[in-house]
């Protein structure tokens, strides 16, 4: 019984080592090189299709798409 405990610490612990060693990897890869002002996105036709207009258009889709596909299993269920 104690070989189980031990076993599960050791694993608790070197799991613990290797998200200590990952998380200063990343860290260390954070970029450092850019300025750190920064400027509003210029209200271009571009950008706000891309920014404002592509994310409703998806969202609205989804719905839609989610909402026939939950009548659909309503009306299986209901025949």
């Amino acid at each position: 019984m104690k070989k189980s405990i031990v076993n599960k610490l050791y694993i608790k612990a070197s799991a613990v080592i290797l998200m200590l060693a990952y998380s200063a990897a990343a860290l260390a890869q954070q970029p450092t090189h850019y300025p750190d002002e920064h400027e509003p996105i210029p209200l271009t036709v571009g950008n706000v299709l891309l920014y404002i207009v592509t994310p409703i258009a998806i969202f609205l889709i989804y719905y839609f798409y989610r909402k026939s596909q939950k009548k659909k299993r309503e009306d299986e269920n209901n025949s």
